[in-house]
């Protein structure tokens, strides 16, 4: 059991070493690397357009979920006028940033790393190399620059469509009016909530381009390795983003202690 275990831990720290040291590759090219816009502007519009309905399905309803939870509790204390304001801050803060994260995660990130390990198996990348041309500058850069801020703007508008959501389900199934409903919501969301929202949007994003990239860069054995990078991406991009949301969350919590 022990062994087992250790040997796991190993695997685990030697995976994340390798995947550590191409995303430092990769950061190191985008600083060397112009004139990539037309490419980066062409992932942001596929990678957009190809998550925006599950997005948007999402945020309705991880939203009305919320709504509906809090009114339950709110009522036994006869508190339902602070529904607006609790769910929009656990939303904006926590909710809505991890569970639409993990959507883009399978949606995109499983997508990416499944066309690059095709690349890869079929030895595509391999030609890119024999032509003198750096295939994480070609490939890997506009991919990951157009991931990252598709992530964003996603869960941003994501995070919009659950607080709209959130008001619609408040207003027929609690009987909240809009008004009502978005009285409460300055007093517990604020600026820093806002800015912690987006904040972890962004290094979700970073984790979903990253990992997604490394795995579908890296793999090997045919139809069968391609398959499982795809396995591999989706899992450790779900994993690195709860590590994330524990981290930044201790993180802001206790910064928003000390700050007056």
């Amino acid at each position: 059991m022990i062994g087992a275990l250790g040997g796991f831990f190993h695997g685990f720290l030697g995976e994340f070493g390798r995947y550590c040291l191409f995303t430092a590759e990769v950061a190191r090219t985008i600083r060397r690397t112009r004139g990539n816009l037309k490419p980066i502007l062409d992932q942001i519009s596929q990678v957009s357009l190809r998550s925006l309905p599950t997005v948007a399905f999402a945020g309705v309803f991880v939203g009305a979920i919320l709504v509906l939870q809090f009114y339950d509790m709110l009522r036994q204390y006869d508190a339902q006028i602070f529904l607006g304001g609790l769910n929009t801050s656990a939303v904006v803060r926590e909710v809505g940033p991890l569970i639409i994260s993990f959507l883009l995660a399978g949606k995109i990130g499983a997508y990416s790393a499944a066309e690059l390990g095709t690349m890869r198996v079929t030895e595509q990348i391999d030609a890119i190399e024999c032509l003198g041309t750096n295939p994480i500058q070609y490939l890997i850069v506009p991919r990951f620059i157009g991931i990252v801020i598709s992530s964003m703007l996603l869960l941003v508008l994501g995070l919009m469509i659950s607080v709209l959501g959130s008001m619609v389900v408040a207003e027929f199934a609690c009987g909240l009016n809009f008004l009502q409903y978005l009285s409460t919501v300055p007093r517990f969301t604020s600026v820093g909530t806002l800015g912690a929202g987006l904040l972890k949007s962004g290094v979700y994003g970073l984790i979903v381009a990253s990992v997604s990239c490394f795995y579908g860069y890296t793999a090997t054995g045919g139809a069968r390795g391609v398959g499982r990078a795809v396995t591999l991406a989706a899992i450790y991009t779900n994993l690195y983003i709860l590590a994330a949301n524990f981290a930044m969350s201790s993180i802001l919590d206790n910064l928003g202690k000390l700050l007056p």
